[in-house]
């Protein structure tokens, strides 16, 4: 009987000890939160890296390194616009290496057409104010940090500006750079 009453202490003992540790373990990592966010210069995403570490969603992104033999390059944005520069001038490279005393008609015959080419059409007025209208009315802004309720409501008053770059940039292979940012989010 004593032994029993014994081992029922014990565990009512044990039992206090391990809730007050798990009390003192989740008031420490609170404190660190809140020490991570009032010190971030980003406070949402340090909320944001707090709330999926929590929810068990952290997800590390790997290190991106470029190696362009005279510098190691680690900015993604740059490292992006390194491989945007290359491919745009790949072309030109091949073209001047095939033969650089040929007349540029001359070169063009010598290069095989592509039965995968693709050829776009110039873009018309009513077929972007068609896709502008087709956005969700919101007032949150993305990339343009203009929000689409208002592009919607102004859009009279550029629309003509806006056609006219959408043309010339499919016309020159050339874009803007605000034009070449997307969100891109993997289907599982």
């Amino acid at each position: 009987m004593k032994s029993l009453k014994y081992i029922q202490n014990y565990q009512m003992i044990y039992g206090k000890v391990t809730k007050e540790a798990k009390k003192k373990k989740e008031r420490e990592r609170e404190r660190e939160a809140d020490r991570l966010i009032l010190s971030a210069k980003n406070k949402n995403k340090a909320l944001w890296k707090i709330i999926n570490g929590e929810t068990g969603n952290s997800q590390q992104r790997p290190d991106i390194i470029l190696n362009t033999g005279d510098k190691i390059i680690t900015n993604p944005l740059t490292i992006t616009e390194k491989f945007n520069i290359y491919f745009t001038d790949v072309i030109e490279d091949l073209l001047s290496q095939v033969n650089c005393h040929c007349p540029q008609q001359h070169l063009k015959s010598q290069i095989k057409n592509c039965p995968k080419t693709m050829f776009v059409a110039p873009v018309t007025e009513t077929e972007v104010i068609q896709v502008i209208k087709g956005l969700k009315n919101s007032s949150s802004v993305g990339f343009y940090v203009t929000p689409t309720l208002l592009v919607k409501q102004c859009l009279c008053h550029f629309i003509k500006p806006l056609v006219h770059i959408y043309n010339v940039s499919f016309q020159k292979g050339t874009f803007p750079d605000m034009m070449k940012k997307a969100k891109m989010k993997p289907l599982f």
